[in-house]
């Protein structure tokens, strides 16, 4: 049995980055869906890789085949519901600076609004989940100190259903983005007058480093699968479907053999903690985060019955 370097550092991580993605909703605004759901959506990506490293190390036991269903059905979805997070935040940004959101009234945008992210950021994972079962070719495959994985059919049509959204929905990130340059002088009166102009910032640095990093790395994936494995026909349904019920349990000595696959694997693992840690550095040092550690600190020294020393009299602000 060969045994993977990178653990247990892989799992340390991985679980460190689960609670960073989580720590930012103690303090990030609530007015933007998308922010919300980018923190959710990766806090559940890392958990369940760590719980997929943390069984599956060493062995390709189909021991849990319930969680496995979820598991492999869940990598699905996030595929784009990071992105399609992004993707809804900028969009959210672009609307506040061109100011169609000012030609509704406060209930009317509201509520459209919240229809228009959630479908974004819930309802295009759930399609994607839905539409991958046309081109999976089994029921998930288990790879050993990877754990539960999908499995589609190399056809065309899964880069149709699967493998070309994460790509498309950078690029609509993207044309986005280019887009809030005509509104420039409103982006910087908002940005003058609001209160939140570090929020807006922040949120202009997420989507700049999401179209320089994540979208090309999406490329590099679809690239690389294009590259590796060879493009099979799809003849049918039937076809496709003849064994689904089987569960592949692929060796960590078969998929090191290949440079390439091992590469590919490797870096769709690490993609997750590099985004945690990515989302936590844009919003963990921030002037809200501090106090909301001061805050957080304070709360649980007291519990031990240290108190927090008061401001001196003359130190007080006049």
């Amino acid at each position: 049995m060969e045994l993977h370097p990178a653990y247990p550092f892989f799992s340390i991580m991985i679980f460190l980055s689960f609670v960073a993605s989580l720590v930012p909703w103690a303090w990030i605004k609530r007015d933007n869906i998308g922010i919300l759901f980018l923190s959710l959506w990766l806090a559940m990506a890392c958990l369940n890789q760590f719980v997929n490293s943390i069984i599956w190390y060493g062995n390709t036991r189909n021991s849990v085949p319930v969680w496995c269903d979820i598991s492999s059905r869940l990598i699905v979805g996030l595929a784009v519901a990071i992105p399609g997070s992004i993707m809804c935040m900028v969009r959210r940004l672009y609307h506040v600076c061109s100011m169609k959101t000012f030609l509704l009234t406060p209930t009317q945008a509201i509520i459209l609004a919240l229809i228009e992210d959630l479908s974004i950021c819930l309802g295009i994972p759930i399609l994607q989940m839905d539409l991958e079962y046309i081109v999976e070719v089994n029921r998930y495959n288990i790879i050993e100190d990877i754990g539960c994985y999908p499995a589609p059919y190399n056809t065309w049509l899964a880069y149709v259903l699967s493998y070309s959204w994460p790509v498309i929905l950078g690029a609509v990130t993207a044309v986005y983005s280019g887009m809030q340059h005509r509104f420039h002088a409103n982006f910087l009166i908002i940005i003058h007058l609001s209160s939140q102009r570090k929020h807006y910032l922040r949120l202009v640095i997420l989507a700049l480093l999401e179209i320089t990093f994540a979208t090309p790395f999406a490329v590099v994936v679809m690239v690389f699968d294009l590259t590796i494995f060879p493009v099979l026909p799809y003849i049918s349904w039937e076809n496709i479907h003849s064994n689904y019920s089987v569960v592949n349990e692929v060796p960590a000595v078969l998929w090191h053999s290949d440079l390439r696959i091992a590469v590919l694997t490797e870096m769709t693992q690490w993609i997750l903690v590099l985004c945690a840690v990515t989302f936590f550095g844009v919003f963990g040092f921030s002037g809200e985060a501090m106090n909301a550690y001061k805050t957080g600190f304070w709360t649980v020294v007291g519990l031990l019955g240290i108190k927090k020393p008061e401001m001196p009299q003359e130190d007080l602000p006049r």
